[in-house]
C-alpha cells in the first residue's frame, strides 16, 4: 500500500540513517528492558512458554482492542493539524486499518462473552496510549512516537505472542500484522522526508525513546497483573 501512495518508494534498508539509528536504539532498549523474557514482552516469565489461559487471553485481547480503539481517536485528532498532505493521506489509510483491527478484535471479545466496557486499562497504559499519544504536538513527534516506536513494538510483541493465542485469534492477528508493518513503513517514510535539520532529527529521537520508556512501564505493570491472573 505504501508504494502506491508515495512517489518514490524506498526499500527498507534505505530509510534515512538517523531513522535506522533510532530503530536500533529502540531495539537495544527493549532487549535490555525485557532481558528476562526477550521474546515475550507481555508474558510473565514463568508461563512464557506455556499455552495461555482463558483469563490471560481475555486480558491481552482487552488491552489490544483498547489500543486499537484509542488509535482511531488520537490519529483522528492528529488529522486536524497535519499540514503535510502526503502524511495526512497516509494517516487516513491508517485510521481505516485501526478501525478494522478494532472491529475484528472486539468481535473476539464478544465471542468470549465480555466487552471492552467491562475492562479498565492500567494507569500506565492510559499514560502511554491516551495521554502521551493524544498530546503530541506535530507530525514529526507523532510519527516518531507512534509509527516508528509504537508500531515497531507492536510488530515485535505480535511475533512472539501469536503462537500462544487460540487458533481463530491467531488468524485475525496474522491478518493484522501486515498492516502494522505498513504503519511502521509510513513512519520511516515521513520521518526520512521531513526531518531535515539536526533539531528535527533530535526531536524524532526524543519522542521515540519516550515511548520506549512509557511502553516499558506499561508492560511491567501488565506483567504484574498477568501474574495475579495466573495465580
Amino acid at each position: 500500500m505504501l508504494e502506491t501512495l508515495t512517489p518514490s518508494p524506498q526499500p527498507a534498508d534505505s530509510w534515512a540513517a538517523f531513522v535506522q539509528e533510532i530503530e536500533a536504539e529502540l531495539e537495544s532498549h527493549r532487549n535490555q528492558a525485557f532481558s528476562g523474557a526477550p521474546e515475550q514482552a507481555f508474558a510473565a516469565v514463568k508461563v512464557a512458554r506455556q499455552p495461555w489461559s482463558r483469563k490471560r487471553v481475555m486480558e491481552w485481547l482487552s488491552f489490544q482492542t483498547y489500543y486499537e480503539y484509542q488509535a482511531i481517536l488520537f490519529i483522528s485528532k492528529w488529522l486536524q493539524s497535519t499540514p503535510e498532505k502526503d502524511a495526512m493521506v497516509l494517516l487516513c489509510h491508517q485510521i481505516e486499518d485501526e478501525a478494522n483491527h478494532f472491529n475484528w478484535l472486539n468481535q473476539h471479545l464478544e465471542q468470549m462473552g465480555t466487552s471492552l466496557s467491562e475492562w479498565t486499562p492500567l494507569p500506565e497504559m492510559v499514560d502511554w496510549v491516551e495521554t502521551f499519544y493524544g498530546s503530541l504536538p506535530d507530525t514529526i513527534s507523532r510519527l516518531a512516537a507512534h509509527n516508528l516506536a509504537g508500531e515497531s513494538g507492536a510488530c515485535r510483541s505480535f511475533d512472539s505472542i501469536v503462537p500462544f493465542l487460540p487458533e481463530d485469534l491467531q488468524k485475525t492477528m496474522r491478518r493484522i500484522m501486515p498492516d502494522e508493518q505498513f504503519h511502521l513503513k509510513l513512519g520511516r517514510f515521513i520521518l526520512s522526508k521531513y526531518c531535515i535539520t539536526e533539531e528535527q532529527k533530535a526531536q524524532a529521537r526524543h519522542y521515540a525513546l519516550e515511548v520506549a520508556e512509557l511502553e516499558t512501564r506499561a508492560i511491567a505493570a501488565f506483567n504484574r497483573k498477568l501474574a495475579t491472573l495466573d495465580g
